[in-house]
């Protein structure tokens, strides 16, 4: 009797079996060498597609399934939506932003809404994991895993949804209290001037319109005239005039436009810093003078 181990189940090869059914229990059977766990779930669901006799013989139907059960099982773990509640937790910030920046008009209420129902597919038992096989149909997983696959999941997603729906509340409150407000009223004059020197707000857009979006008091547009360098810039100099302030402050209002008409994210608001922009000297003038 031959033994192999797989992902920490053994599977055992009989010894009353036929040529062929060796065969292809040698193509199903992993490799030795260590390998990812998605490239596995490619390797057998393109034998099962290519090998018919899979499906109908229990000796290569059982191996395949125990090797389908186990590489999701690592697979999923390694997705977020499959995250435990203390990195899901950790990490719950950057998950917002990146749907935010993803989906244009979405907020933070979507991505929750999203994940919740997400969650609540695992719970049900509904979710589905299709695979994409080149030259055939794409093969759907979750059939093949054993009664027990999603325990561990769902308790996980119960804990994630009442995190959602409670604790969030929390992360709310403390988001509202570190927004942006204004510590100096004369930045009000200053950025007027700085308006009027190198008009950096597009036509029908005012200095107050601007502030008002970053205190959150306006749900205005913001569109720049000027480029992102120099506008990442101008918000150095303006930094001292406000508490809470920084770029990705700035950026989180979701509302400040680029002079291609672009959304500004954090990403891409951080990576224009820019130590000697074109208006360098203009801005500071202005800003040296105080008024």
């Amino acid at each position: 009797m031959n033994t192999f181990l797989i992902t920490n189940v053994t599977v055992t090869k009989m010894k009353n079996i036929t040529h062929y059914q060796n065969r292809v229990l040698d193509k199903i059977l992993p490799p030795l060498s260590k390998t990812e766990p998605y490239s596995e779930l490619l390797r057998v669901s393109l034998l099962f597609r290519q090998i018919k006799d899979i499906e109908v013989d229990r000796v290569l139907f059982n191996p395949f399934k125990t090797i389908i059960n186990n590489q999701l099982y690592f697979h999923l773990k390694s997705k977020e939506e499959f995250y435990n509640l203390d990195k899901f937790k950790n990490i719950y910030r950057t998950l917002v932003e990146e749907f935010t920046e993803d989906n244009i008009d979405a907020g933070e209420n979507d991505f929750m809404e999203k994940y919740i129902n997400f969650q609540q597919e695992i719970i049900d038992k509904t979710f589905k994991f299709f695979v994409e096989i080149d030259g055939y149909e794409p093969l759907e997983l979750i059939q093949f895993v054993e009664k027990d696959f999603f325990d561990e999941f769902i308790f996980s997603s119960k804990r994630k949804i009442e995190f959602l729906k409670k604790d969030t509340l929390g992360l709310k409150k403390e988001a509202r209290s570190s927004r942006i407000t204004v510590k100096n009223k004369k930045i009000f004059k200053i950025l007027e001037r700085v308006n009027l020197e190198i008009d950096f707000l597009k036509e029908g857009v005012t200095v107050t319109d601007f502030i008002n979006v970053l205190t959150g008091a306006s749900e205005k547009e913001i569109h720049l005239n000027i480029d992102n360098r120099n506008f990442h810039y101008l918000l150095s100099k303006m930094k001292e005039y406000f508490f809470n302030f920084s770029n990705t402050t700035v950026a989180r209002t979701n509302k400040i436009f680029s002079k291609s008409g672009t959304k500004l994210t954090p990403n891409n608001l951080n990576n224009s810093k820019s130590d000697s922009p074109v208006l360098k000297i203009r801005i500071d003038t202005i800003f040296n003078s105080g008024e």
